[in-house]
């Protein structure tokens, strides 16, 4: 009798690219998703708040430097299935693609759950069942097949299976409520595979003294950041309590605590042209300061937040310009262009849409997701060392590793 524990494969893992590997599998087989949590694509329903931000337009080369340090080296990998391809892809089973203006593809319904439900089927299609609530917590190599031993965590019991080739799909730490909380990281590092250690990305950033609590929900297109020599330039958004936005969270994987960050809210201009421009133009100027700066800055910066930078300096927002001294008018340049904090910490986990770090991209072959050390062995998505950019960057990598590793025999 077939032993009905025995597949052609496993994915572990039933997030964005392990259900994609299945979906876009190269041939009907007998295959298996085990998920941790009680359905698939949890963190898929999130992405996009809901809408489901797919891929980014433009040429696939350009790709590459939306993550990070490790963008030259995924760079096969996205060629061989490019941001058309998964646009192709869903379009052709019945899920039409929107482009907005900044570049950002979503399904035309704006609704996560129409890119879910064609993962689904044509896993489904493709011979994938799934079983929920089991997690894998060992995986041996024996025999030219891998064996793994899983908590079923419903009947409090472990459970062992067997396949030729595995996937590994566990996602990374980010949003552990959804399944991904990097438990799967040590199964892997007991079969001798280097694991960079994971920190939370795309998440906002916390300074000391954070002075715009009462500024909650302005936000400036663009602003530029810097830290570390690094530099962003994107929309900025003030929060409560940090700084966050595209600006912020796509810079945040270079970020420790102690770091000075430093942003520009007026990125047209440095601070040596306006404090040029304020020595000439402030001392004959009779209008009031606020005035004065909201004419000179024009709609980019809004009041309140111009308000905000008068007080912390001292300066009345009714005092005239001209009034204002050589060492306020460069406190304000100041201010407005390289204004300067100290990090306090970054989002943690809960907060992060990606995770940095985890399986070393020197363990696997790039052309075709394979582990280096073990024949058949696959790892995909954001249980690699691989995080992009806020914009379908990550989900773009889910696809495209998910497809290699699905359809090379």
């Amino acid at each position: 009798m077939e032993d009905t524990n025995i597949y052609d494969v496993i994915i572990i893992g039933g997030g964005a690219s392990g259900l994609f590997c299945a979906a876009a599998y190269g041939k009907k087989i007998k295959g298996l998703i085990l998920e941790k949590s009680n359905f698939t694509g949890k963190k898929l329903l999130m992405s996009g708040g809901g809408q489901c931000n797919i891929t980014h337009s433009g040429d696939i080369k350009e790709f590459v430097k939306h993550y990070g340090q490790s963008g030259k080296k995924i760079r096969s990998c996205l060629y061989k299935f490019n941001n058309q391809a998964v646009v192709d892809f869903f379009e052709a089973k019945g899920v039409p693609m929107l482009e907005r203006e900044d570049g950002k593809i979503f399904p035309k319904s704006l609704d996560a759950r129409d890119v879910l439900d064609v993962l689904r089927s044509c896993g489904g299609a493709n011979g994938f069942t799934v079983k929920y609530k089991h997690s894998a917590c060992k995986l041996h190599y024996l025999n030219d097949k891998y064996v793994i031993i899983c908590d079923d965590l419903e009947e409090n019991e472990q459970v062992k299976f067997e396949a030729y080739k595995v996937v590994f799909a566990s996602g990374g730490c980010s949003y552990p409520s959804t399944g991904s909380d990097g438990s799967a990281f040590r199964v892997l590092e007991d079969l001798g595979i280097e694991i960079m250690k994971p920190k939370p990305s795309l998440v906002p950033i916390f300074v000391q003294e954070y002075p715009y609590s009462e500024l909650s929900g302005i936000s400036f297109s663009p602003a530029l950041i810097k830290v570390r020599g690094i530099e962003n330039c994107d929309d900025l958004l003030l929060t409560h309590t940090n700084f966050s936005g595209p600006a912020a969270i796509n810079i945040s994987r270079y970020v420790n605590t102690g770091d000075q960050l430093i942003i520009n809210y007026f990125p047209g201009k440095s601070f040596e042209e306006i404090f040029t421009d304020f020595k000439q133009k402030v001392p004959k100027n009779s209008k009031q300061t606020i005035n004065f700066l909201l004419e000179y800055l024009g709609t980019a910066i809004p009041k309140r937040f111009v308000e905000k930078i008068c007080e912390r300096i001292g300066i009345e927002s009714s005092q005239k310009a001209s009034s204002l001294t050589g060492k306020q008018l460069k406190r304000l340049a100041e201010l407005f262009t390289k204004d300067t904090f100290s990090v306090s910490g970054t989002g943690g986990f809960n907060m992060a849409m990606a995770t940095a770090g985890g399986v070393s991209l020197a363990e696997v072959n790039l052309k075709t997701m394979e582990c280096k050390k073990y024949p058949g062995l696959f790892i995909i998505g954001e249980v690699l060392d691989v995080d992009g950019d806020t914009g379908g960057y990550n989900l773009q990598f889910a696809c495209s590793s998910g497809y290699l590793a699905g359809n090379i025999t």
